[in-house]
């Protein structure tokens, strides 16, 4: 533990602190591939010099996190900083956030089930609305909102995702009557449906004026431009995209970005079937893109000559974050935080948990 550590016990009230300024307490993807996904995800990339997991009933895991703001523990670092962890069955969520200056605070979900292991969570763009799926005997259950607005925004949901550039931008899908319904909403509250096609959707990808890339059973997704129309499909998996119109997509042979706008593959970022891709990030400026698989974590810059670096880094989610000046990557590992500095290649471990789910800068004055 570094010296200018505390330990912070979760599933208490507030502690003490003020939000920042222009960084409150909130959420950002990861795209619901599933509940055995992410169940099993938790088990293959558990550290083997990790500590026991963390027991539910009245045992409190403790966190540490560093007394002083995310700036002084991350030289250089420009944003604030939002960590959800899950102190254990049948106890609240946590948002720890953690101020560019100042000490971080908790905000607790008091939701029993929320802190079951199959909970999928995501952030948006800003770093501070959350949204996450539950997964229940009648379904899954969709929240989202700040931590003290947090509440049930649908049931039934197939697939969840925050739209790539704007704030509180939140989408889903369902399947009734034998279609696929993808309904929006611009504030995370109550949605309008914006999409209704034939198929089955188990997770997706939002971009652009609401177009939509779908997860699909079958091994082909498919794309859907704001207007409802079909663009086409894909041999792959959609992971991520970019508001300048690409899509990051993983197969069998490695991992691609192609355009929104015909599908047309532009770079091969990844050319090995070893890498399969299961959680990534384009930057802000659209410049580079963070992906993490089984063998670490690699950040592709783009460009007429591809160039990538890796780095062992194993994530305990499909949760990656951005700095708002695309310098630093946060990846949320099944120790707690990681944070790489692409300018120096340096790696650091800024929080300890055996519990993160999923972590988000917070941009000052918004994203």
């Amino acid at each position: 533990m570094p010296d200018d550590a505390i330990q912070v016990e979760l599933g208490g009230e507030d502690s003490h602190g003020s939000p920042p300024n222009g960084a409150g307490a909130g959420k950002a993807p990861w795209l619901v591939v599933g509940l055995g996904l992410g169940l099993a995800l938790s088990l293959l990339f558990s550290n083997s010099t990790g500590d026991a997991p963390a027991a539910g009933g009245d045992t409190t895991p403790t966190t540490t996190a560093p007394a002083l703001g995310v700036g002084a523990a991350i030289p250089g670092f420009p944003d604030g900083l939002n960590v959800l962890v899950s102190p254990g069955e049948g106890r609240a969520l946590e948002v720890l956030t953690w101020p560019l200056r100042g000490e971080p605070f908790y905000r607790s979900i008091p939701l029993e089930d929320m802190a079951r292991s199959g909970t999928a969570a995501h952030f948006d763009t800003s770093g501070q609305f959350l949204a996450a799926t539950t997964y229940t005997p009648e379904g899954l259950i969709l929240r989202s909102g700040r931590p003290n607005t947090f509440g049930i925004v649908a049931t039934g949901v197939t697939g969840f995702a925050w739209h790539d550039s704007d704030p509180a931008d939140l989408a889903w899908s369902t399947f009734e009557d034998g279609e696929l319904k993808i309904w929006v909403s611009d504030d995370a509250g109550a949605g309008e449906l914006a999409v209704s096609a034939v198929g089955i959707g188990d997770y997706l990808v939002a971009f652009g004026d609401w177009g939509f890339a779908v997860g699909s059973p079958e091994a082909e997704d498919y794309v859907v431009d704001p207007s409802g129309e079909p663009v086409g499909s894909i041999a792959g998996r959609i992971v991520t995209s970019h508001r300048s119109g690409l899509l990051l997509v993983s197969d069998t042979d490695g991992a691609s970005v192609v355009s929104t706008g015909d599908l047309e593959t532009l770079f091969e970022v990844i050319d090995s079937p070893a890498f399969p891709v299961i959680g990534a990030k384009f930057s802000p400026d659209g410049q580079r893109v963070a992906m993490t698989g089984l063998v670490g974590l690699t950040i592709a810059e783009l460009g007429d000559v591809i160039e990538t670096a890796s780095f062992p880094i194993r994530a305990g989610s499909s949760s990656i974050s951005w700095s708002s000046d695309s310098r630093f990557v946060l990846v949320s590992t099944s120790r707690g935080v990681l944070v790489l500095d692409n300018e120096t290649g340096e790696t650091r471990r800024i929080f300890e948990s055996d519990t993160t789910r999923a972590v988000a800068a917070t941009p000052i004055g918004g994203p």
